[in-house]
């Protein structure tokens, strides 16, 4: 059984200034579709509705990017968000991952914005699935060694020395979605992408 939030819930529990988030619900989600029928109608949310609208709160107050680029964000990464299991998933306890993804740990995804002639909004996403990091002895110093798989949603992105870091920005997306799922007292066992990272990571 999916749960329902209201406003003052689910901003109470993630500690969002309640008008705050009333702001980003009607930025990042569609009108309610009972708003308009009933006066005083509550909206509630979904697991992926929240998710959605804390999503776009976090690219806006924790990543900076403004408003029309934060939904621009949001649409792109839509269909990868639903193929990695970033979504809640009521009908079973978390399928099992096939492939390499069964070594990920957690997903970090570099968002490089791209300045468009037209002064459209696009994206490149470089995506990382973190399989390892540990630290090794090289010529008596002791660094760290990552093992990732690397993955590109968007145009052909650059390869990451060339880039200017100082306009690519850091999504710790697993993060992101772990700190929502704990915050509202989801069942992680609905979100396959979180079935990935019981296994500590630094």
């Amino acid at each position: 059984m999916i749960k329902f939030f209201t406003n003052r819930e689910v901003s109470s529990r993630l500690n969002i200034n309640l008008s705050k988030w009333k702001r980003w619900s009607r930025e990042f989600l569609p009108p309610d579709p009972l708003g308009g029928m009933q006066s005083g109608f509550a909206r509630q949310y979904s697991p992926d509705g929240a998710f959605t609208v804390y999503f776009g709160g976090h690219l806006v107050a924790g990543l900076k990017f403004a408003i029309p680029e934060a939904k621009q964000i949001i649409k792109d990464l839509h269909s990868w968000f639903a193929e990695k299991g970033f979504y809640f998933d009521a009908r079973s306890n978390g399928a099992v991952n096939q492939g390499v993804d069964q070594l990920i740990k957690k997903y970090i995804i570099l968002i490089e914005r791209k300045k468009d002639p037209d002064n459209t909004i696009s994206f490149i996403y470089t995506i990382r699935g973190m399989i390892s990091n540990e630290p090794v002895n090289y010529k008596s110093f002791e660094i760290m060694k990552e093992l990732y798989v690397e993955t590109s949603i968007g145009l052909q992105p650059e390869k990451i020395s060339t880039i200017d870091m100082n306009i690519v920005k850091t999504l710790n997306i697993t993060d992101v979605l772990n700190g929502f799922v704990v915050r509202l007292n989801l069942n992680r066992s609905r979100y396959r992408a979180l079935s990935l990272s019981n296994s500590s990571m630094s």
